[in-house]
């Protein structure tokens, strides 16, 4: 009795051409399309999912820290002058800048 068994799956299997698996000679109906009644449920998400779901660009390899800082090193914050007056002559100037060789008074004047 396995005998015959063995030799009509051997029979059914010579009359069809091998073919890679996943493909048929047997033409298929195109599937219906999803109406929104019947929309997509993955199980990881639990929710309905829309059948045109989109993707998202995702980045092939990973960006190092030294190309990293390369691109962000222009977007850090810059630090903000701090400007003084001077306490001889009272002109505005970056702190620890010369002004006026802190003589008080004129500079033109000398006291010898």
């Amino acid at each position: 009795m396995a005998a015959a068994g063995w030799l009509r799956r051997a029979a059914s299997a010579a009359a069809l051409p091998r073919l890679p698996s996943g493909f048929s000679l047997m033409p298929t109906p195109p599937p219906a399309p999803l109406t929104e009644a019947q929309s997509l449920v993955l199980p990881g998400l639990g929710a309905a999912v829309a059948p045109a779901m989109e993707l998202m660009a995702v980045p092939k390899k990973k960006i190092s820290k030294y190309k990293r800082g390369l691109r962000n090193g222009p977007k850090a914050l810059k630090p903000v002058p701090v400007i003084v007056r001077c306490r001889c002559c009272g002109r505005v100037k970056l702190p620890h800048f010369y002004c006026c060789s802190g003589e008080r008074g004129n500079a033109g004047d000398s006291s010898s």
